[in-house]
């Protein structure tokens, strides 16, 4: 891969730092700009690095894996540029990564970015990328299977091309192969690539290890030839499938990796050593040990939270302005030291944070807000551990300012969000209240921590599970990002979606859902979560009718809109009237994307009323149809059963997990469309009435 502006260059230090016998320092190299070898080996987009190839993650490259560096490494990275690193003002998402890291938090930073190499004199000298390591460090050469880890030497490290550090590879110099009798062949000597050693040793605590080869071919003992043996690895078809052998040519000990798999390997495996490979660090911990394959899925979920950015309230006081200028970078403030310095001040905010927050504040209101700050201006107290995990602590505002056209035609005219009221199309008047156009809006984001085996909800939102950013666990800044792009919002009749729920809750359909999900909640969720209720994590019926609905907009907008289907997401605000709180019932499509320049309006048109009345007809026609038919419209959990929807599938309402927040569980047609199906699982649909004719 090829550094690109729009995407974060990936630095990775060999660990140990030897290649050749020497060192590798990416800095001093760079600075020095006489590199044997280039520390760059390849590139990652912003929005991959809080989802899919994140600190903790280990990054499939052509010829290595590499895994991204905790924040203690990326200082030296940020200290080197310029100025202050990029950050993101938004108040709303520190307050909430404050209430899950603590409240020493200060900063949301953006990725330190390598400028693309070609046509930018000087460019490595500014900026590196997001420093990371190699991982796993044993490698294993393709011509003659030897097993080692990088620190043996046995390998040369190669990567001499500054444009193409998609070349970056180990290689097993003047090879001759391997007859399989533990002596090397009389080939004629040649450089094989070596690639990365395929097993891990991972725990439910978040950490990760290399396969510990030596000891399990020995049988934890030594090696009785050699102190340092000589390791190789070969596999070979069976009946009973791949058959991996780890053997020792020093002494002949052989061992096969099958018995670090099935019910018994965890009285073989050793337990865990605590090893956070990304901050280079071990921590105290004693879980079981388990088996875990490069690259598979459940080596690394992600963490983060994320929420639109709003437009906020008319700032009349220095109250109004004091949480944003508390998500500022404290150096920015730090140089405001007399009232004439205002103006200068709100161009470095505009440039630093990119936004315009601060443009229409009167100079005398900042200026009072900025000498608050300076003077103490407290924090704002932590939000509890019930409002931290509520849904509502995002989506609530949102669909607060989504809801009052005086709140969101406001500030219609920033750098972050436009919105537009428009017509509801004839045809939808019985059931959708408004339709706003979102010709503009951000969505920011933020890095928090990842698991591994467990997703965070399976786990309850244990924190303790969660594997730190840095070595202390108390991180000032986290990394975060921002994407911008367009969306539609379509609210809902209250009163029409509270009579139908009141029918549906009372139906045997229901309380098989609700099983199901008890059921479902009890087996995916850790011990540690025994305690939680699981009738508190169950959507209300209303969420599973508008849900669907959103994932037949997408498809079916995925026909007309320019964008595909994967590049489309939603935001349900769906939830009952309860305790504080009023109800809600309306959908969001959006698309984002993280340059500057965001979308191209081909979503946002469908928000006209000639549009989408048809974008809807044409969902719902579509929706009554499915080629699994009588089977997906049939189905239903009945008594240990665990899935988590109704009538969907593949065929009919799946959608990539990019676009669904609720990894397509809570989908049900029935719900929406009223099917015409098996009486014993017959439901009211919240638009069964539009279907008429179609």
């Amino acid at each position: 891969m090829t550094d690109v502006p729009a995407e974060n260059g990936l630095v990775a230090a060999i660990d140990p730092l030897v290649i050749g016998g020497s060192p590798l320092d990416p800095i001093a190299d760079v600075e020095a700009n006489q590199p044997k070898n280039r520390a760059r080996v390849g590139s990652i987009r912003p929005s991959a690095m809080l989802y899919t190839n994140g600190i903790g993650a280990t990054v499939d490259l052509p010829h290595l894996s590499v895994m991204p560096h905790g924040l203690d490494a990326w200082e030296p990275i940020y200290d080197r540029r310029p100025g202050p690193a990029e950050v993101i003002a938004e108040p709303r998402l520190l307050e909430l990564v404050r209430a899950h890291l603590g409240s020493q938090v200060a900063e949301l930073r953006k990725p330190p970015w390598a400028p693309e190499e070609r046509g930018h004199a000087g460019s490595e000298a500014i900026d590196l990328g997001i420093p990371g390591r190699i991982f796993p460090q044993w490698l294993r050469c393709t011509g003659c299977n030897m097993l080692a880890p990088v620190s043996h030497e046995q390998f040369s490290y190669v990567n001499v091309n500054r444009f193409r550090p998609d070349q970056a590879q180990f290689l097993h110099r003047k090879c001759t192969g391997w007859g399989g009798d533990g002596k090397q062949t009389s080939r004629k000597p040649k450089d094989q690539p070596a690639v990365p050693a395929r097993y891990l040793v991972a725990c439910t605590n978040g950490h990760l290890d290399e396969f510990p080869y030596g000891p399990w071919v020995h049988r934890g003992a030594s090696c009785r030839k050699a102190k340092i043996p000589q390791l190789r690895m070969r596999e070979w078809k069976s009946n009973i499938g791949p058959d991996v052998q780890i053997m020792c040519v020093s002494c002949g000990a052989s061992r096969g990796m099958l018995e670090a798999t099935g019910p018994k390997a965890v009285d073989k495996l050793p337990h865990c050593r605590g090893r956070h490979a990304h901050l280079d660090a071990f921590y105290a911990c004693g879980q079981p040990g388990r088996l875990m394959m490069l690259g598979a899925a459940n080596q690394w979920f992600a963490s983060t939270l994320g929420l639109l950015a709003l437009p906020r309230e008319e700032a009349t006081s220095a109250a109004d302005v004091v949480p944003l200028l508390l998500a500022l970078p404290q150096a920015l403030l730090a140089g405001v030291t007399v009232k004439a310095a205002v103006p200068m001040f709100k161009m470095a905010v505009g440039a630093q944070a990119q936004t315009d927050a601060l443009d229409d504040v009167d100079e005398d209101v900042l200026w009072d807000a900025i000498e608050v700050v300076k003077n103490g201006g407290t924090i704002p107290k932590a939000m509890s551990a019930e409002r931290r995990a509520d849904p509502l602590t995002v989506l609530g505002p949102e669909w607060t300012v989504l809801t009052d056209e005086r709140k969101y035609t406001r500030h219609s005219g920033s750098m972050d969000f436009r919105a537009v009221r428009r017509e509801v199309p004839p045809a939808l008047t019985s059931i959708v209240s408004s339709v706003v156009a979102v010709e503009k809006l951000k969505k920011v984001n933020a890095f928090i921590g990842f698991t591994r085996i467990d997703a965070l909800d399976r786990i309850d939102d244990a924190s303790a599970r969660v594997a730190p950013l840095n070595r202390n666990g108390r991180p000032t800044w986290v990394p975060a990002t921002e994407d911008r792009g367009e969306g539609v919002f379509i609210r809902f009749e209250e009163t029409a979606v509270a009579g139908w729920e009141d029918q549906v809750k009372a139906l045997p359909v229901w309380t098989a859902f609700r099983d199901a999900h008890r059921i479902n909640f009890r087996r995916r969720t850790s011990k540690t979560a025994g305690d939680i209720d699981p009738d508190s994590r169950f959507p209300a019926p209303r969420y599973w009718a508008i849900h669907t609905l959103s994932h037949l907009l997408i498809r079916e907008a995925a026909m007309s809109s320019g964008y595909g289907s994967a590049s489309l997401t939603e935001r349900i605000y769906a939830w009952p009237a309860g305790e504080g709180q009023d109800p809600a019932a309306g959908l969001l499509i959006t698309t984002t994307a993280s340059d500057s320049e965001g979308t191209l309006g081909g979503l946002v048109d469908l928000a006209r009323p000639e549009k989408l009345g048809k974008l809807v007809a044409d969902a719902l026609r579509r929706g009554q149809r499915c080629s699994s038919d009588p089977i997906c419209s049939h189905r239903l959990p009945t008594d240990k059963e665990e899935f988590l929807h109704g009538a969907a599938c593949h065929f009919c309402l799946f959608v990539s997990e990019t676009s669904c927040e609720r990894t397509n569980r809570f989908l049900d047609r029935r719900l929406l469309l009223g099917l015409t199906t098996d009486p014993a699982v017959v439901t009211p649909g919240l638009l069964a009435l539009l279907t008429e004719g179609i």
